[in-house]
Parts: C-alpha cells; structure tokens; sequence
C-alpha cells in the first residue's frame, strides 16, 4: 500500500485495478504470471478455450495472457473471435510456441526463457501502467 492509498481509503478504492485474463492449461504458470502482477492488476484464469469464451463473454478484461497450446483448440483462434468482433483487447502471447508474422497478438513472449523483469514490462506497457512507479509503490 503506497502513502496515498493509506491516507485516502477511497482513493484507492477509486483506482481502477486492471483485470488480467491469463489463459494457459499450466497451473504452474498461472500461479507464476499472478505472483508477479498481483496486487496492481486482478488476474483471472482460463484453463481451455472454452473456459476462456466464456470468461470474455461475461466480463470486460484490460489484457489477455495467451498461451496458444490449449488442449481444446488452438489460442490464436481466440484472438480471432476477439478481432471479429471488433474487440481490440491487447493480446500477449506467452507461449514456447513461436507464432506466426502474421499473428494478431500486440506482443510476443517466449516462454520459459522470458525473466520475470521482461514479463513485468510487457504486462505494464500493454496496459500502460509505469512500471518504474508501479514496483516502487508496491
């Protein structure tokens, strides 16, 4: 908690906290993206593309994490359904799998190689937080 937030309560209930879909069948990777971005964003997750459909169907999210290779179909097609419906949520691709050129994420991870530090600057500039004030002020 930063000094604002412990003198003004209803600022930081004011605070808009983004809500991150992070879509992956690892639970291991689950837990690993929401230790590192939680408290300042809300993590959601999807473990299948159908979990995931029905996640973005029923809820307003500020980013997906998507790893591609989901045992009940390929991720990309989500992003697909997304930019059919003219839903332009930025997309991070967090995955072994290296994508295609043409892919319509807004940026790429390799995964495992990504450093926590790299993955922590991609969530931040995707969601335009400053990633610099977020880590001090946690």
């Amino acid at each position: 908690m930063n000094l604002i937030d412990a003198i003004h309560p209803a600022a930081a209930e004011a605070r808009h906290i983004p809500r991150v879909l992070h879509v992956d069948r690892d639970e291991t990777s689950a837990l690993i993206l929401s230790t590192l971005i939680v408290p300042e964003t809300q993590v959601f997750h999807a473990g299948t593309l159908g979990d995931a459909a029905v996640a973005i169907a029923g809820d307003h999210y500020d980013l997906i994490v998507l790893d591609p290779d989901l045992q009940d179909g390929d991720g990309l097609a989500l992003i697909r359904s997304l930019r059919a419906r003219d839903d332009h949520t930025p997309v991070l691709l967090y995955s072994a799998r290296h994508p295609d050129l043409h892919h319509e994420a807004h940026a790429f991870l390799p995964k495992p190689w990504t450093s926590p530090r790299q993955l922590w600057q991609a969530v931040c500039f995707l969601l335009e937080l400053d990633a610099q004030h977020e880590a001090a002020a946690a």
